[in-house]
């Protein structure tokens, strides 16, 4: 007997599909590396494409011998050349239709988005300086040790790196290696109470950060503030070469001549609205004992 139902499909005009006032925005990797560098000479690149900065050897101390004249140190000394050649940018154009119909402001999320960009690219040249480095620990598709994390740190002291603003950039599972690696995280070791514990809070001591903080801090350990990125720099295949990085801040310079800035251009032609961001700067090793690889 036929039936005279009305179906999904016989009123398909009549269902209201509903399109969310959120979007899904695309997930964003934690930026660490522009807040733990030296960014000292930034003042002084207004204008000009290079920034030469001059080294300054220490002298020696001589014994000095009766009736012998002193001997006077002949100096050559090399430079540090910073190039500004990193000119990066991210665009985007809208129809005036666009804005008028959406039902959220699509213009100032895709302008957020273009910060992040531009931010990230940064992040990622900085830790692209782990390729100039002369000091390594670890193996090529390895997990991180106790001995290799000391064995940084050693470096770093006996270039007679300052002991504060050390920090490790390290990649999500070289964070979860260390969660289970005795040493840093059993109470006999390290104190913890069981509320602390790393494997109840997800971060060692120290990490919790602040809105000031660096997003991605995940502790400290033997004085090095430990932070987590999905930036480290990988290289080959099967397995990946992962460059985590151990450093004391002067290790690198940010020069950035031009921060992040956005303009926008109404274009009648096209009843739509131009925008484009960009940025200009410049990165570079500076004081390369100061730095250590530790190669995953």
């Amino acid at each position: 007997m036929a039936t005279g139902n009305i179906t999904v499909t016989t009123g398909a005009n009549f269902i209201e599909e509903i399109w969310s006032k959120d979007a899904q925005l695309a997930v964003e990797n934690n930026l660490v590396m522009a807040k733990l560098v030296n960014t000292q000479f930034e003042s002084e690149m207004e204008e000009g494409d290079t920034l030469h900065v001059p080294q300054i050897s220490n002298l020696t101390a001589r014994a000095k011998s009766a009736g012998t004249d002193v001997t006077f140190e002949t100096f050559t000394e090399g430079v540090i050349n910073v190039s500004i050649d990193k000119h990066y940018y991210a665009a985007f154009k809208i129809e005036d239709i666009v804005e008028i119909q959406a039902n959220q402001d699509l213009r100032a999320r895709y302008t957020n988005k273009m910060g992040y960009t531009l931010a990230r690219q940064m992040d990622a040249d900085l830790l692209a300086q782990y390729s100039g480095l002369s000091q390594s620990v670890g193996v090529q598709g390895t997990n991180i040790t106790l001995a290799n994390f000391l064995r940084a740190v050693q470096y770093l002291d006996d270039a007679d790196s300052p002991s504060g603003d050390r920090f490790a950039v390290i990649t999500p599972a070289q964070m979860h290696v260390i969660l289970n690696l005795d040493d840093f995280i059993l109470q006999s070791e390290m104190g913890y109470t069981a509320p602390e514990s790393p494997r109840v809070t997800g971060h060692l001591i120290g990490g919790e950060f602040s809105p000031g903080e660096v997003k991605g801090l995940f502790g400290t350990i033997f004085g090095v503030k430990v932070y987590v990125s999905n930036n480290v720099q990988t290289t080959g295949t099967s397995p990946l070469s992962y460059h985590n990085l151990l450093f004391q801040r002067d290790a690198f310079l940010l020069i950035r001549q031009q921060d992040i800035r956005v303009q926008a251009q109404y274009a009648v032609e096209s009843l739509a609205t131009k925008v484009v961001a960009d940025t200009l700067y410049g990165v570079s090793e500076y004081r390369d004992t100061f730095a250590c690889r530790i190669l995953t």
